[in-house]
């Protein structure tokens, strides 16, 4: 969970109720939620049947209310990946340049963003760190 944020800036919520995919069950979380760009990342499971998936949690900073994405990838784990492999492809392209006499740089960004709308109409983005791979 990245978290920049003071308790003061999260949504305290305390019922999160989600259903699961796999049998319906009901499930509760207690969870605060900090406002967008930081994020709550979690594992969670079903009470009822135990199948496990993740959530990732972002308070609107223009109101108390809160986007969700529920999902069975870990998507930092994901972006962070990813830049890995683009940045060791980009090495590779960088060296083959210079081997011809050609200067190549490329420019990794330190953020992911994922954009969310609220109910409320708000638009922002939830940034996910990228690792410093230079």
């Amino acid at each position: 969970m990245r978290s920049k944020n003071t308790v003061k800036d999260a949504i305290a919520i305390t019922d999160f109720t989600y259903y699961c995919y796999r049998c319906g069950g009901k499930n509760s979380l207690d969870v605060e939620i900090p406002k967008a760009p930081d994020y709550h990342h979690q594992e969670i499971a079903c009470s009822s049947c135990g199948d496990s998936t993740r959530v990732i949690l972002a308070g609107c900073p223009d109101c108390e209310k809160y986007v969700y994405w529920i999902n069975d990838l870990n998507i930092p784990s994901l972006v962070n990946g990813f830049a890995k492999y683009m940045v060791h492809n980009m090495q590779a392209m960088i060296d083959r340049a210079a081997q011809q006499g050609a200067r190549i740089s490329i420019d990794t960004p330190e953020q992911y963003p994922i954009n969310a709308t609220c109910p409320c109409g708000a638009r922002f983005a939830v940034e996910l760190e990228m690792p410093d791979l230079d």
